[in-house]
């Protein structure tokens, strides 16, 4: 997974830390497209908006590649639309804000980083070791120490209480 100064992650930080999903340094030199150019990017953009207003499931790859290009914004005539990464996917989000570029990369970056850690609190994490684990690692010369360790599941009834016996047809109405 790329991230934003190109150092190899386990070099970076380690490999607990939180870091964006894309290259962020496309965001040094930040653009917003006017969709009336021919160039590459424009007809990109184009093709983004379309796909994204038909529904196309190819929509959030071409948004992310607008991204990657360093393109913050798009402007279709009187309309602008922001390049949005959201925690699954990417849209072309509408928008009122008259932001240059700039302050458009800083919101993206921000929010590439609260995507970040968002996902990395959302993943799953290993379960906590069972104190029936602990026996493996015990020490032989205290075997009869290791007995007294405690079990992963309690007694099923506490001590001089009797367990409740329902009879297996009983509905609920008769118990």
């Amino acid at each position: 997974m790329p991230n934003p100064t190109g150092v190899p992650a386990a070099d970076q930080h380690g490999d607990d830390v939180p870091r964006p999903s894309w290259d962020l340094r496309a965001l040094d030199q930040p653009t917003i497209v006017q969709i009336s150019g021919l160039d590459e990017t424009s007809v990109l953009a184009a093709a983004a908006l379309d796909a994204q207003a038909r529904g196309d499931p190819a929509a959030p790859a071409l948004v992310r590649r607008l991204a990657e290009a360093g393109v913050v914004a798009v402007r279709a005539g009187r309309r602008c639309y922001l390049c949005r990464e959201t925690a699954t996917s990417w849209v072309l989000l509408p928008t009122h804000r008259h932001a240059g570029a700039r302050a458009l990369a800083a919101a993206a970056i921000r929010r590439a980083h609260r995507l970040a850690d968002l996902r990395h609190r959302a993943r799953p994490h290993p379960p906590a070791p069972r104190p029936r684990d602990l026996r493996a690692t015990a020490d032989p010369e205290n075997a009869d120490l290791d007995s007294e360790l405690p079990t992963a599941a309690p007694a099923r009834h506490p001590p001089g209480r009797r367990a409740c016996r329902i009879p297996p047809n009983t509905s609920l109405e008769q118990r």
